[in-house]
């Protein structure tokens, strides 16, 4: 049996500074390079979390497309 591919990815939940109620999310390559952030603003952490764990999700499927060939048949 095989481990799978450990992503190349971080993912940070912040409070915004100015309107310390609202929240975002980046996601990381690791080597520090901003790969994908959030748009808006969010009412929770909990909000945030989640759009940002879909958005990592997306990532990590696409990063494991390219980075594991498929065998030819």
């Amino acid at each position: 049996m095989q481990k799978p591919l450990a992503h190349p990815f971080t993912i940070t939940v912040v409070a915004d500074k100015p309107l310390r109620r609202t929240y975002s999310w980046a996601v990381w390559q690791h080597g520090g390079m901003t790969r994908r952030q959030s748009l808006i603003a969010y009412t929770t952490f909990e909000e945030a979390r989640l759009a940002g764990k879909a958005a990592l999700d997306e990532m990590v499927a696409a990063w494991r497309r390219e980075a594991v060939p498929v065998p030819a048949a």
